[in-house]
């Protein structure tokens, strides 16, 4: 009955679902077990940041750690507002560009950390990421990228 309602007209057709629908259906959580999930990776995140600091004169196991404590991190994020919103909130035109530059300064690090790029290329772009992960999170806070900015330029004119 519901076809032919839809052949007059008096239906209108569902709209078939989207490829985020579908992975918004997918990923969909309970309260208590987006919690779980943004403490688990946020722990974890913030283990393999201080892991990290122990092998400082290794560069290529801090990068590696540092790293992948950083993509927990914004896992952990993730966790709470869920994937869509997370790739939203990063899509925001205020916050693109430095969402992406981040986001290639991870995917540069490990590549140059696998493919033994050498240490100089590895320490430039722990460097890279280090700024563009400040950037990234000043984005979040009201007219936190203006008093980073600030707060650089008064270090460099010094």
């Amino acid at each position: 009955m519901d076809s032919i309602k839809s052949l007059l007209g008096d239906k209108e057709p569902e709209k078939e679902p989207s490829m985020w629908d579908d992975l918004n259906n997918q990923c969909s959580l309970t309260f208590t077990q987006r919690v779980i999930g943004f403490a688990v990776c946020a722990a974890l995140g913030l283990l393999f940041a201080f892991l990290s600091l122990m092998f400082f004169i290794s560069p290529t196991t801090f990068a590696l750690l540092f790293t992948l404590g950083d993509i927990l991190m914004v896992m952990a994020t993730g966790f709470i507002v869920g994937p869509i919103k997370q790739i939203k909130n990063m899509a925001e035109p205020h916050r693109i560009i430095c969402a992406i530059v981040f986001v290639a300064s991870m995917i540069l690090t490990l590549v140059a950390v696998f493919l033994d790029w050498g240490i100089i290329l590895v320490i430039f772009f722990i460097l890279f990421q280090v700024a563009s992960l400040l950037y990234y999170t000043f984005s979040y806070i009201p007219y936190g990228r203006q008093c980073l900015r600030g707060m650089c330029s008064s270090v460099v004119s010094v």
